[in-house]
């Protein structure tokens, strides 16, 4: 599934303060591409993750997945939309402390339409021998593996990215960055990742540079890296 944004604006008021989050941006995004969003705090990119995903709604401009319009959906319809269609994945892991690794993949698994089988993605992301050991027992690599696999099992033609290797440690860091390569290649699901840290953009096949809610530069990656290779700065 492919992204495209036209003219779109993000504007937040609190009281009389307005805060222009988006400015005027236009971005196509293709189908199967990953796609590095790069950037200051502030700059824009969660926000721009947001509209895109449907998790906000633009202050104007439109925004098309797949020929859909989803700035024109109303809540209902991009919940639904979200559900068939997108993964996300945070900073956060956001796992249910209760359920083991097997369970918290089954709950990814029950919102799709047509999902993957849990054994083999929990297998694509290397946590079989720990299928069912419960998130305190794992370290922080392990259990945001586990929610990506969460993410993953729905099936999504999108998977976006919110710093999702924000809390890890180098190691940790390259070998989410690794799994969700693996991801891209293997089912062809589009990829959009936030990150503050450049070193990342090695593994996109472009590079969108934001600052202050607009799209500054886009660099064409002619030489993608394996995650493995990033330089970690």
């Amino acid at each position: 599934m492919g992204i495209k944004l036209e003219k779109v604006t993000k504007i937040y008021s609190t009281g009389e303060v307005e805060t222009v989050a988006l400015k005027n941006v236009d971005l196509e995004i293709n189908d199967g591409e990953v796609i590095v969003l790069l950037g200051p705090s502030g700059s824009g990119k969660s926000t721009m993750l947001n509209v895109c995903s449907g998790l906000d709604n633009p202050s104007s401009g439109t925004i098309t997945i797949d020929n859909e319009v989803i700035s024109g959906m109303n809540s209902r319809q991009l919940t639904k939309f979200r559900r068939d269609n997108l993964g996300f994945i945070f900073q956060q892991y956001n796992l249910l402390q209760t359920l083991s690794v097997k369970e918290n993949v089954e709950v990814g698994r029950e919102v799709s339409l047509d999902p993957f089988t849990v054994e083999e993605i929990i297998e694509k992301v290397g946590l079989t021998p720990n299928m069912k050991k419960y998130p305190y027992q794992l370290s922080g690599g392990e259990q945001q593996r586990v929610s990506i696999a969460r993410a993953v099992v729905k099936k999504p033609k999108i998977m976006f990215c919110d710093e999702p290797t924000g809390a890890l440690d180098e190691e940790n860091a390259k070998e989410i960055l690794g799994v969700l390569q693996d991801l891209n290649e293997t089912y062809n699901t589009t990829v959009v990742l936030i990150t503050h840290n450049p070193s990342i953009g090695v593994i996109a096949d472009r590079i969108v540079k934001l600052n202050n809610g607009e799209v500054v530069e886009i660099i064409i990656n002619e030489n993608k890296k394996r995650a493995s290779e990033i330089i970690w700065g």
